[in-house]
């Protein structure tokens, strides 16, 4: 195995929950991922909480694990 065998993936997927690395009150969900004009990969986010709250981020902004922390895969 390699040194990078054990990181984990980090790669954005529809349906993934983060929670802004500085609160833990609200939580997104990733609804689509495209790439933008600008040739760089996105997702639109909502708000579990109030679906009417939406966003649109970098898909590396949740990837880096900065400003988003990726959630634990819910249970099928």
């Amino acid at each position: 195995m390699g040194l990078f065998s054990s990181k984990k993936d980090n790669r954005v997927t529809v349906g993934a929950r983060y929670r802004s690395a500085d609160t833990n009150l609200i939580t997104w969900e990733v609804a689509s991922i495209f790439n933008g004009i600008d040739g760089t990969p996105y997702a639109h986010i909502f708000c579990v909480q109030d679906q009417s709250r939406r966003k649109t981020v970098a898909q590396s902004s949740l990837e880096s694990g900065v400003q988003y922390v990726r959630l634990p895969n819910r249970p099928a």
